[in-house]
């Protein structure tokens, strides 16, 4: 697999099948990303230039979970926390320094088997206003962290350092993309509504969607954990 395809955020919906409802969708979405390609080619090489030089300096291997025996493996336990999970925690750094912004999201799954790696890819698609403070952070830094969190109840002990939570998370680690022509917006906002909302109506304007800030992040890099 071309790991270069994956900074185009044009390319993101292709690499994740299950996501495209028809093969007419599929083609509709891969012509409008050819007609958006050269308007946009400056603006997707800085940002894959900032996403390599941050991938540059991190480790060449990541620490291990020290507790490895919560750790989830297994794509069933991994796909099962996102889609219990209705909010992501998108870390981001701008000028006055590092802040971390909720946001709800749809997403878009790659086992291992359908795209030959040894680890599955997951893509998050987020939507915002077209200003404020994290629109300025993702232009400047496309490198962000994620996390999201599904609550299992309450652990009771005998003493008071013996309670404990249980959860389900997920954190990693990748690169956002704004999303440019309609048929990918359409694509990235359907997404997101048939995770938050599967029976409402995904039938969307164009010139809503003119409107609309719609982002990708691909998440390169994510561990699972569960506190049961």
């Amino acid at each position: 697999m071309n790991p270069g395809a994956l900074m185009d955020p044009q390319n993101i919906p292709a690499i994740y099948p299950e996501g495209a409802a028809t093969q007419q969708q599929a083609a509709q979405m891969q012509q409008a990303a050819a007609m958006a390609q050269a308007a946009q080619a400056q603006q997707i090489a800085g940002m894959t230039q900032a996403g390599a030089a941050a991938q540059a300096g991190m480790p060449v291997s990541h620490r291990p979970m020290r507790q490895a025996g919560r750790q989830l493996r297994s794509t069933t336990q991994l796909h099962a926390v996102v889609e219990a999970c209705q909010t992501v925690r998108i870390a981001c750094v701008d000028e006055e320094g590092p802040f971390i912004v909720p946001m709800s999201f749809g997403y878009d799954w790659a086992d291992p088997e359908e795209i030959d790696a040894d680890a599955p890819r997951l893509a998050l698609w987020v939507h915002s206003a077209g200003v404020g403070r994290k629109v300025d952070a993702f232009n400047r830094e496309p490198r962000v962290a994620i996390e999201m969190d599904v609550q299992e109840g309450l652990i009771t002990g005998t003493y008071a350092c013996a309670y404990s939570y249980a959860y389900r998370s997920i954190m990693g680690t990748g690169t956002i993309h704004r999303i440019q022509g309609i048929e990918a917006k359409r694509y990235g906002l359907t997404r997101i509504m048939q995770h938050l909302a599967p029976e409402a109506s995904t039938d969307f304007t164009d010139q809503a969607l003119a409107r609309a800030n719609i982002y990708c992040i691909d998440i390169d890099r994510f561990t699972g954990k569960q506190r049961a």
